[in-house]
């Protein structure tokens, strides 16, 4: 507990020194996202994190007071749930329900004065049913960028020993249903990835991060659409990129979900650790 301690305090040292970055970075920039802790309406390079780059360990601090331009969705999951449902902290999104199947549940797991989503286990080998849970928003018009610029990112948590395929970090829609972005952590390699499948003609665009983030190790992610660019970064680092057409549109009737893209056979459900998710136009 005490390096923990440690952790955040060199983590919230370096958001004061980051205060005053913008919060959109061109392409090829570190990105900025909102952090927990900071002073109102200030902005930490992208969850820029300590040790080795990798990010430090959430759970700290309540939201700002004020919420960065253009932030459409926030959930940080210090608050946990009530009555199954985890409040929005941007204003302009709506809540997230916890939905599970075969007895699946998401838990708020406590870390100092914050906490984190913790997702169920992968399915043992021969098991016949597996736990399986995730957490949904509705649709909203403001989750659909359209050919806007837009980012969207998560702090997760998992290693190579519980993937069981992709692992799906959070979406709006789904493969095969129209338009889509998502960001997940890919099953093979255990990087992170950045995908968007455009309205009309269903092109899929990946940006993939140069190394694996599945390392039990706290690691922010951000994916980042402008213009014709695709970034992910790692850490506030950008990692991976993929050109995108200008026109590339994502407009569906899909929920928001984290965890999972839903409950049929074969999903690729995250069985790790999930914090500090927003969705923001930019």
């Amino acid at each position: 507990m005490g390096n923990l301690l440690l952790m955040r305090i060199v983590k919230y040292s370096i958001v004061a020194l980051l205060a005053a970055a913008p919060l959109l970075g061109a392409p090829g920039a570190a990105t900025a996202a909102p952090t927990p802790g900071a002073a109102p309406g200030a902005a930490a390079a992208g969850g820029a994190g300590v040790a080795g780059g990798a990010a430090a360990a959430p759970g700290a601090a309540a939201a700002p007071a004020e919420v960065p331009p253009g932030l459409v969705a926030r959930y940080n999951f210090d608050g946990g749930a009530t009555d199954g449902r985890v409040a929005d902290l941007s204003g302009r999104g709506g809540p997230l329900t916890v939905r599970g199947a075969d007895t699946g549940a998401v838990t708020f797991t406590a870390l100092g004065a914050g906490r984190f989503a913790t997702f169920p286990a992968k399915c043992a080998t021969g098991a016949t049913t597996c736990p399986r849970a995730l957490l949904e928003a509705a649709d909203d018009a403001d989750l659909d960028p359209g050919a806007r610029n837009f980012r969207w990112a998560a702090s997760v948590r998992v290693s190579a020993a519980q993937l069981n395929g992709n692992a799906n970090v959070m979406q709006k829609g789904v493969a095969g249903t129209g338009s889509q972005w998502k960001m997940q952590i890919s099953g093979k390699a255990g990087r992170a990835q950045c995908t968007m499948v455009a309205r009309g003609t269903g092109q899929k665009f990946t940006a993939t991060s140069a190394r694996p983030v599945a390392d039990g190790a706290w690691h922010r992610v951000v994916c980042e659409r402008s213009g014709t660019a695709l970034v992910v970064s790692v850490d506030g680092t950008p990692v991976g990129r993929a050109a995108v057409p200008a026109t590339l549109t994502v407009d569906n009737t899909m929920p928001l979900r984290i965890g999972g893209p839903n409950f049929q056979a074969g999903a690729d459900m995250f069985h790790g650790q999930i914090d500090d998710v927003y969705v923001q136009l930019v």
